[in-house]
């Protein structure tokens, strides 16, 4: 993938969030919840402390998911913390427990959506049963069929919090970059698969390619919004597989 969040500063924000387990002392528990060995589970004095965990997880995940969903909605600066813990249930001394400010809030609402959206997309590039162009294309056509569920009025986190970037902090700014990225070096792959088997052609630079595609894309779906129509969508799905990416020269 393209640059780690943590090289750029902002994932450090997150870091202790994910180091949490440590404290609770039992040997075995990794930097990352999501990875328990299983043996850890035939200690049973590991129990008490494992259910605690779990509930310190399900609440922070509770708290990014309503997160996401307000910012959705409105915008990042335009839901308070209050809006955000009433609708989640959750008290406002758990929020600061989880995370040290609203800013890093906001860089771990990045980082959940960028995986969630990663690990979306990679049954769809790594389907070897499909042409390098033909998975490239699908990406965009699982895109257009979100934008039909939604009936046109896209609400993405990450693209919402990109008509933010002005008014964001540096961190979150950062996030947002890094999360386009991700987006960006994914299609890239692909792109050079496809040059590699004859279906693109080589005098394209996949990285500014995918780079190109993401813009168009981000365009087109803003363009959306405004017409309430997806025919913006499927103009960009027309130009770029039958022609941009078909031309030979």
């Amino acid at each position: 993938m393209a640059r780690s969040l943590r090289r750029v500063g902002a994932g450090q924000l997150t870091r202790e969030v994910l180091e949490a387990p440590k404290r609770v002392g039992s040997e075995g528990f990794g930097q990352d919840p999501r990875k328990f060995p299983l043996t850890a589970l035939d200690d049973w004095s590991n129990l008490a402390a494992m259910t605690e965990l779990a509930k310190d997880l399900g609440t922070r995940e509770r708290i990014l998911e309503v997160g996401a969903q307000l910012v959705a909605e409105k915008s990042f600066n335009g839901c308070g913390l209050a809006e955000i813990l009433s609708r989640a249930g959750v008290p406002k001394g758990s929020f600061y427990h989880y995370f040290g400010s609203k800013e890093e809030f906001g860089v771990a609402l990045v980082e959940k959506a960028c995986e969630e959206y990663v690990e979306f997309l990679r049954p769809i590039v790594s389907d070897r049963k499909r042409s390098a162009l033909a998975r490239l294309r699908a990406v965009f056509e699982q895109g257009r069929e979100e934008c039909l569920a939604n009936g046109a009025a896209r609400q993405c986190l990450i693209p919402k919090l990109a008509l933010e970037t002005g008014q964001l902090s540096e961190p979150v700014h950062a996030a947002v970059k890094w999360a386009y990225d991700q987006w960006s070096a994914l299609l890239a792959r692909v792109i050079r698969e496809a040059q590699a088997d004859g279906e693109i052609g080589r005098r394209h630079d996949p990285d500014r390619l995918a780079d190109m595609l993401v813009m168009m894309w981000e365009g087109a779906t803003i363009r959306m919004q405004i017409d309430r129509s997806l025919q913006p969508v499927d103009d960009f799905l027309a130009f770029v597989f039958d022609s941009l990416l078909t031309e030979r020269s």
